[in-house]
């Protein structure tokens, strides 16, 4: 099973060895600690590593680098929050949206691997506050509820709620993409968990028929429900089929569009 690729840049990706640059009158008490900050980082003392950085900038606040540095340090001892704050303040010296938002994806991405999908969905969301299409963000949004919805795992509970929402977030990543083969992968994925579910609803209103065969009004209610279901199954099945069709196109077309060996 295919999951989207990972988002945006993860904190964890820096450079350990980068080289801060700062005013010319640059605090020497700041760069003292920063050196010592770097230090550590490099020989894996997280803890210490983010007391220098503390240091460095309460001394000197306006180091993006080092604010970065930190949240990677707080990130490898699991002090998400602490990281998440870091990260924050790396988004004060951003002014264009499309760099908002990419610190609002980095926040997001850093919560997903941590396994808080709550707070990765909130920092989505203000990321496409800053850009309504971000495709990116939208096909997590759909991921965090195919997977709230029981659609990662056969035998997790359908919730088939959260299952509505991820078709509703795969399908606006369509509109803005028509050729994301994932996309139509994944959203196949939700197709065929919630053709699970319909297919458990039928049965259960035709057992419910079977428990009470003496009774006509209970027996014709109960049908009628097993009609129902029957019904949307057949309706997801067909697309179901579509999805597949265009998965199969989309992943010719990028075949043809990517450059020749």
């Amino acid at each position: 099973m295919k999951h989207l690729g990972k988002v945006g840049l993860l904190v964890g990706a820096l450079a350990l060895g980068g080289t801060v640059v700062g005013c010319k009158a640059e605090d020497d008490t700041a760069k003292k600690h920063r050196i010592t900050g770097s230090d550590h980082l490099s020989k894996k003392q997280y803890k210490e590593a983010i007391e220098a950085y503390a240091l460095s900038l309460q001394a000197d606040p306006k180091q993006e680098k080092v604010w970065e540095k930190k949240a990677f340090a707080h990130m490898q001892i699991g002090q998400m929050n602490e990281a998440a704050e870091s990260v924050l303040k790396m988004g004060e010296f951003k002014t264009a949206p499309a760099e908002k938002a990419e610190i609002y994806r980095t926040l997001a991405s850093m919560y997903m691997t941590g396994g808080t999908s709550e707070e990765a969905e909130k920092y989505f969301n203000e990321a496409l506050k800053l850009d309504p299409k971000d495709e990116a963000s939208l096909g997590w949004i759909a991921e965090i509820y195919a997977q709230r919805g029981g659609a990662r795992s056969m035998g997790a509970p359908i919730i088939k709620e959260a299952l509505d929402k991820s078709l509703g977030y795969y399908d606006q990543v369509i509109a803005i993409n028509p050729n994301s083969a994932n996309t139509y992968l994944n959203k196949r994925v939700v197709m065929g968990r919630l053709m699970e579910f319909e297919r458990q609803q039928k049965e259960m209103a035709l057992s419910e028929a079977e428990e009470n065969k003496k009774d006509k009004a209970i027996v014709a209610e109960a049908n009628a429900r097993a009609e129902e279901h029957q019904k949307r199954m057949d309706e997801y099945q067909v697309q179901f089929a579509e999805m597949t069709k265009k998965f199969s196109e989309a992943q010719k077309a990028a075949k043809a569009a990517a450059p020749a060996p």
